[in-house]
């Protein structure tokens, strides 16, 4: 065994030891907030350490170029995914999304809306 597959599979049963504990989390917690806060480890560490494994192993060449693509993809939408969702949970259960500076710099003639953004 050469040193770089050693490091690729340290790597692969790394990314996937990480993605295993965070789907065990998630059978566990009810919270969709606490779902949410599992998932990112899976997502960024996970998935990019799966994608180092396959670019130590592979190099530079196609599989290596695609993983690296593929890591990069996941590492730019996560934190935008992530966000969105817990918006969206937020929203839905009637929290209020907004920034008290918002409402400061709001022009004239926009007191009708809701703090939702829903016209009254």
């Amino acid at each position: 065994m050469t040193a770089t597959s050693v490091i690729s599979d340290v790597l692969l049963v790394a990314g996937l030891a990480i993605v295993v504990c965070s789907c065990v989390g998630m059978a566990v917690f009810d919270d969709p907030l606490d779902r949410l806060h599992l998932v990112t480890p899976a997502a960024m560490l996970g998935s990019t350490g799966i994608c180092a494994s396959i670019v130590v192993r592979y190099g530079l060449a196609a599989s290596g170029l695609a993983a690296l693509g593929v890591a990069a993809i996941l590492i730019a939408a996560n934190p935008l995914t992530g966000h969105a969702v817990g918006r969206a949970i937020a929203i839905r259960r009637g929290e209020v999304w907004s920034d008290p500076a918002d409402a400061a710099a709001a022009p004239a003639g926009s007191e009708s809306a809701g703090p939702s953004g829903v016209e009254r």
